[in-house]
């Protein structure tokens, strides 16, 4: 059974601001870089790792990166799985786009497959993503572990797309917190989801 680990970047300046990044590069920081070496030392000790693969976005790569030091395997950078792109909205907070586009927000607030002005939808950014994991778990052997370092919305959308919740009215997971991890597990088609949430012990990143 091939074994797959999504795990969120940990945080930015953007994040602790609460601003959309999408796809502006912003690298971690101070908190992200401990929040990174917490979530890789917990993997490294209790995993084996064979692969590990990154969004090329920085926040993702140094995630990574301490990731790969931690459990002694190189790693490799994939740009389809970048976040979501905004469009118009990457570098606001929630206040400065609801004075632009109240409706608009109000519908992503609400979990609707809507596209930011010059972004894309939640369901057309899983998918790209969703693609590029299946194909990197189709490239690994049965027994294989894969950790793929990605971001909180397109984590989000990959995984309801192998659950089969793309059709939900609403969104029905929520986004990981900063180095939090998904749990999956694929034999021949069949996605079997072991845990939403996982993250190093309490405590680690302090």
């Amino acid at each position: 059974m091939k074994r797959l680990f999504l795990v969120r970047h940990g945080q930015t300046a953007y994040n602790a601001q609460r601003r959309f990044q999408g796809q502006i590069d912003v690298a971690l920081n101070e908190r992200g870089e401990a929040q990174a070496q917490a979530i890789a030392a917990h993997l490294a000790a209790t995993e084996s790792i064979d692969r590990i693969v990154a969004s090329d976005l920085t926040r993702a790569r140094q995630t990574a990166q301490a990731i790969g030091r931690a459990a002694g395997v190189d790693v490799e950078f994939d740009p389809g799985l970048r976040e979501i792109t905004v469009g118009e909205w990457e570098g606001l907070d929630r206040d400065e786009i609801h004075a632009q586009w109240p409706d608009l927000l109000a519908e992503w607030n609400a979990g609707a497959d809507m596209r930011p002005p010059g972004g894309e939808s939640r369901n057309e950014a899983g998918r790209r993503v969703a693609d590029a994991v299946e194909r990197l778990v189709d490239q690994a052997g049965e027994d294989e572990v894969l950790v793929i370092v990605a971001h909180g919305a397109v984590i989000r959308g990959t995984a309801e797309i192998f659950l089969g919740l793309v059709d939900s009215p609403r969104a029905t997971l929520g986004v990981l917190d900063n180095c939090d991890y998904a749990e999956f597990a694929r034999r021949g088609s069949l996605w079997v989801l072991r845990r939403w949430g996982g993250s190093a012990p309490a405590g680690a990143s302090s």
